[in-house]
């Protein structure tokens, strides 16, 4: 049988003849379920700087029906991505010598049974797959926008890819009018591009907008693109990294570095994001012939917007100082968010003096919470389920993906006539990839999500844009939990069994978050709350739950035990839900005398390393890797090498999670301090693990 990989061996082999090169050296090996037998339709993927020759400096090989494989490599170090459908996928890092000979076996473990699965989309091959846009057209044409400045469009109908433009400023959405007439944010300005005769390149590049103030920093971005049926549209400013030795090369505007609200606390400004440039921090409206009205201020990173059906906005925020942890945002002109530093461009408010609390009374709170870990890390652009169940049974909720390969659901309701609602986990790795910070729903009623990381974290390239569809199988899962007067109504996709009418298989705990300069914030005042009855409708698909108490303010965290499965036998998807309660039914928002008393806090102990290993992987394999060998540029270490942990006490590794750390050079991103997030006795757990698992 001819291997796949042999005739380029050959032709490489060819190439150096008679030169004084390395011989190549023979990577092999077999993928293989871990189940047994060989895994279907895998695919091996080898990048690394030696193959800089050869096109996005990588190596792609499908693997036979037997599961084997055979790639020629020169000499060097490689990062190697072995995926296959129905499978999670493996990463590993090779290091081969001259004419060195190496096999390795592959086992990729079965995913969760789940009724949606995950599909590479296949870009053109000369695109750098960073994409940070997705669109449709209303005729089904894909556009997708890449980190490196380009915009590309996949015709309805067909396979066949064209660049629309090329050489754009970072962007970061897009919305597609038609197949001739596409409208991109990139950091300078909102683009209209026009493609006048149709053959798939825009000839004419149009400013509509660029009211707001930009910098040379490294960290800063304009977001968006969203559209009313009005025509407006909708783009937001992140803050811009300041204030670590860092000079900002050049300023389009007025420039103030100052911070609306000083910090007087111990050490360096918390997380060092500032609006220094104008307008950096806020929502604008854009209307149809280019008008600028800033519309919402309070922004830390607003990475995604969405609009609902009802054309509301809604932006997505993640953790830092003065927001706690991730959250979705109902947005409405004029209102404030929470980050004071964007206040110094407020026209009412720009010289006033505000305390930390006249902050706090002014903020207006998030609609959800994402607690950090189980709900991600950094919230991409939210979607709207509208493919009228070509999705399953979620139309009219919102899908949200992250920086880290989570996929979440939110189930909003209006309740005193504000936003709340509850948050689920729906995919978790899963063949997902990190960085699915844009996405869109196709007409074939899939989600398309487009991933890029810009580095901060070790994906060796391992991005581009992957399709979720359903199978049709009904999944298990909460499909919606709603307030009542005295606890929560749950219904469920799928009529549940009669483990589903018993309160002790509910657990329910509240806490709450700080909202303050310092970098996210630890759960507060967490609190178990009793589950004091459990009614099941005669359908079995609705479960009122009657709570011993119901304080606003707080995130209710909803945990469903395994007892509790379909009348068909089946255990539900996902167990957790986090409601975030900012308003009881008669529309109260303040917290009253609570009969509950919050646990004490246990002492801290000697750090579990089996409990570190769920937070390892929570909270800090993104960057530093399953493997533990992080990524230099983004300034993760390799805590396998020479200086790694050995090198380092438990009680310096504890200081630098608690703290966060600078980078160290050529790295520019900062170990952010964790001690605001997690507890200390969950520190000493990682620090457990990582002695454990990296000696």
């Amino acid at each position: 049988m001819k291997c796949p990989g042999f005739g380029f061996l050959v032709a490489l082999a060819g190439a150096w003849a008679g030169a004084a090169v390395p011989s190549p050296a023979r990577f092999t090996g077999q993928v293989v379920s871990e189940g047994g037998g060989p895994a279907r339709f895998a695919q091996v993927r080898v990048e690394g700087a030696a193959l800089a020759g050869r096109e996005n400096s990588q190596v792609l090989q499908r693997v036979g029906t037997d599961g084997a494989f055979q790639v020629a490599l020169p000499p060097g170090a490689y990062e190697v991505w072995v995926t296959a459908p129905d499978h999670e996928e493996a990463t590993f890092r090779l290091e081969v010598g001259a004419g060195a000979a190496v096999s390795r076996e592959v086992r990729l473990p079965a995913l969760r049974r789940t009724p949606y699965r995950v599909e590479a989309v296949p870009l053109p091959r000369m695109m750098i797959p960073e994409v940070s846009g997705v669109a449709f057209t209303p005729r089904g044409s894909l556009v997708v926008t890449n980190r490196r400045g380009e915009v590309w469009i996949r015709f309805a109908g067909g396979e066949r890819w064209s660049r629309l433009a090329q050489g754009l400023h970072e962007p970061f959405g897009v919305v597609a009018a038609d197949e001739t007439d596409v409208f991109v944010i990139q950091r300078p300005e909102l683009t209209r591009l026009r493609d006048l005769d149709g053959d798939g390149v825009a000839e004419v590049q149009t400013t509509v907008a660029d009211h707001w103030g930009i910098t040379g920093s490294y960290h800063e971005f304009s977001y968006g693109l969203v559209r009313d049926r009005a025509g407006n549209f909708y783009v937001s400013s992140g803050l811009c990294s300041f204030g670590r030795g860092v000079e900002l090369p050049w300023t389009r505007g007025p420039l103030r570095t100052e911070q609306y609200l000083p910090w007087t606390g111990p050490g360096a400004v918390p997380d060092g994001h500032r609006s220094v440039a104008e307008f950096q921090g806020w929502a604008f409206q854009i209307g149809p012939e280019g008008t600028f009205r800033p519309y919402a201020s309070g922004f830390r990173q607003p990475l995604g917007l969405g609009l609902s059906p009802d054309d509301e906005l809604f932006i997505s925020d993640c953790a830092g100082a003065w927001v706690p942890t991730s959250v979705l945002i109902h947005v409405e002109r004029g209102a404030f968010h929470g980050h004071p530093d964007s206040l110094k461009w407020h026209p009412a408010l720009r010289d006033q003096r505000l305390s930390a609390a006249d902050v706090s009374r002014l903020r207006r709170p998030p609609a959800v919470y994402l607690p950090r870990g189980l709900m991600g890390t950094s919230p991409g652009q939210p979607v709207w389920d509208q493919t009228g169940g070509k999705f399953g049974p979620f139309t009219g909720q919102v899908f949200l993906g992250d920086v880290s390969a989570v996929l979440m659901r939110i189930d909003l309701e209006r309740v005193g006539g504000a936003y709340q609602g509850a948050a689920f986990p729906f995919l978790r790795g899963q063949g997902l990839r990190l960085g699915g910070m844009r996405q869109a729903f196709g007409p074939d009623g899939a989600l398309y999500v487009g991933q890029t990381v810009r580095g901060w974290m070790p994906t060796g390239g391992n991005e581009g844009l992957q399709r979720i569809r359903w199978d049709g199988s009904p999944p298990v899962e909460i499909l919606t939990q709603r307030l009542a007067e005295r606890g929560f109504v749950l219904t469920f996709t799928e009529p549940m069994g009669a483990a589903a009418a018993e309160a002790r298989h509910y657990r329910a705990r509240r806490f709450r978050y700080d909202h303050h300069a310092l970098d996210g914030s630890l759960r507060r005042e967490e609190t178990e709350v009793p589950v004091t009855a459990a009614r099941r409708a005669p359908d079995g698909r609705r479960v009122e739950l009657e709570l011993a108490e119901l304080q606003p303010g707080f995130v209710h965290e909803l945990t469903v035990a395994g007892e509790v499965k379909s009348a068909r036998g089946e255990s539900l998807l996902n167990r957790i839900s986090y409601y975030t309660l900012n308003r009881l039914t008669d529309g109260t928002t303040t917290a009253g005398l609570s009969r509950l008393t919050a646990a004490a806090e246990a002492p801290v102990g000697p750090g579990e390393a089996r409990a570190g290993a769920e937070l390892y992987r929570l909270h800090c394999a993104t960057c530093h890797g399953a493997d533990g060998k992080g990524s230099p540029a983004a300034g993760t270490p390799d805590y396998t090498g020479p200086r790694g942990i050995r090198t380092r006490s438990d009680a310096e590794l504890a200081r630098i999670i608690t703290e966060g750390r600078l980078p160290e050079p050529p790295a520019v991103n900062p170990m952010p301090p964790w001690g605001n997030v997690l507890p200390a006795q969950a520190i000493r757990d990682v620090v457990a693990y990582l002695r454990e698992t990296f000696p």
